[in-house]
């Protein structure tokens, strides 16, 4: 049995009683079958070897009751994350209504569990689910279509704002064996619609780690499997600010893609964050369909030790005067490798358009590695374009002037890099969703540097402190 056949062979129980739905994970099936692993031979793979999961054998995941998931309390969740008056809460993929809160009164607004939703709205999802991601040339969204079973259904109907996040919270807990899971998140906005949502995939060690106030517990062995898709449809004028941070463990595999459609003046913001698992990779694909669309990517990836990540983006203009901005930064450690591809494709009929992408890395080991492509293809003549990548170390001088202050070498080190990544960080309007970030952006630094966290904070809480690291 080859690795495609271990990764299908649970696929039967994942079919229903929807006969639109039994067709769409076939046809996603099978093209999962012809289309199999990526390997060096794929251009956008050549970089990213899969032998960790063409080794292994991944049952699919269970719903998980235990003690300590049922001891995460609003009170306790609200302590540890930041508090939201909309959140779902998914364990190893599986919804848990009981950690989760939903206070939406207002009109307009559907906001549900997937495997509910297939019961509740199949009319609305057979209409929109799996018609905006790829899954003919994408294998891992082939998998996660044919898989699929639970996840979230977000539909804001026209002129719906809602002013407090959205938090989707995605626990992933060490297993007898090892099991994958697979999220689907399909988030349709109608016209004018407005409203942010948080993705949040979270190691139960990280939980543990929070809640007694000590570092991660790495002696668990955890190696698991989240693959997850997100698709995303904007209508005209519609406003979307998407967040996503994923902190699993470093036993663990993360392979996520989302795909995005976006009408006549939507606007859609990413920002993305990636500091656990031992493998990574994030497709984010963005079709500008409309006159005047707008999108902004932000993103910056930690990682240390032998951690691999990949962010690979495309945003396609198709229509004329739509702006794209992207900017990436990371920071990587020891022997981990980091992998960043940007493409941006204006086609001939999106005059007017304007794109800018940048890419900037921080090398802090002799075996550190990152391959950065940055890539535009231009088929239109009234564009205004730019793109830039760069590879670096930290500024020698920085870090003597704060030795020569006093400050000791780790803790310069830690401060110094995350003047480089508050850049990213500031894009941040609200000032709940930037502590949210901030607070692991810290903790992670922390267990990079063995530095003193407190220290940073109180540092980059004075004008001073901030002023010097950048």
């Amino acid at each position: 049995m080859n690795a495609c056949e271990r990764l299908l062979k649970d696929y039967s129980q994942s079919k229903t009683r929807l006969p639109w739905l039994t067709a769409i994970r076939e046809h996603a099936r099978e093209s999962f079958s012809v289309q199999g692993l990526p390997n060096a031979n794929d251009e956008n793979w050549k970089y990213t070897k899969l032998k960790r999961l063409e080794q292994a054998s991944y049952g699919v995941a269970k719903p998980l009751f235990s003690p300590l998931i049922d001891s995460l309390t609003d009170k306790v969740l609200n302590k540890l994350i930041f508090v939201a008056e909309h959140r779902l809460v998914f364990v190893n993929g599986h919804y848990n209504e009981g950690l989760s809160t939903i206070n939406l009164l207002q009109e307009g607004i559907v906001l549900t569990s997937l495997a509910q939703a297939l019961n509740e709205h199949a009319e609305l999802l057979s209409s929109t689910l799996g018609r905006i991601a790829d899954y003919a040339t994408q294998p891992f969204t082939a998998l996660n279509t044919a898989m699929m079973s639970d996840g979230v259904l977000l539909l804001a109907q026209k002129n719906t704002k809602i002013e407090t996040p959205i938090h989707c919270l995605f626990i992933n807990t060490a297993t007898d064996e090892a099991v994958v899971s697979y999220p689907r998140l399909l988030l349709v906005l109608e016209e004018s619609a407005e409203l942010t949502l948080v993705e949040h995939y979270l190691d139960i060690a990280q939980l543990e780690a929070n809640i007694e106030q000590t570092r991660p517990k790495r002696n668990v062995i955890n190696n698991n499997l989240t693959n997850s898709v997100t698709e995303v449809r904007l209508s005209p004028h519609a406003r979307l600010d998407h967040y996503k941070l994923q902190y699993e463990s470093t036993d663990t595999s993360h392979i996520a893609a989302m795909y995005v459609e976006q009408q006549q003046a939507s606007t859609f913001t990413s920002h993305s964050y990636s500091l656990g698992a031992a493998l990574a990779r994030n497709d984010i694909q963005i079709k500008l369909v409309g006159r005047q669309a707008e999108c902004i990517l932000n993103g910056a990836y930690l990682v240390a030790g032998r951690q691999h990540v990949d962010y690979h983006t495309q945003i396609e203009h198709l229509a004329p005067g739509c702006n794209s901005q992207q900017i990436y930064k990371g920071v990587i450690q020891g022997s981990a490798r980091a992998v960043f591809n940007g493409k941006v494709i204006i086609l001939p009929q999106a005059q007017q358009s304007s794109a800018k992408q940048l890419n900037k890395n921080l090398l802090l080991g002799k075996k550190a590695e990152v391959d950065t492509k940055p890539e535009l293809q231009i088929y239109a003549d009234d564009v205004k374009c730019n793109h830039g990548a760069t590879v670096g170390q930290l500024d020698e001088q920085a870090l003597f002037y704060l030795q020569s202050r006093g400050v000791c070498k780790k803790d310069a080190q830690s401060w110094l890099v995350y003047g480089f990544v508050s850049e990213v960080l500031k894009f941040i309007d609200n000032p709940a969703l930037r502590e949210f970030i901030q607070l692991p952006v810290l903790a992670h630094l922390d267990q990079l540097f063995g530095g003193d966290v407190n220290s940073l904070q109180q540092f980059m809480s004075t004008e001073k402190g901030a002023m010097s690291c950048h």
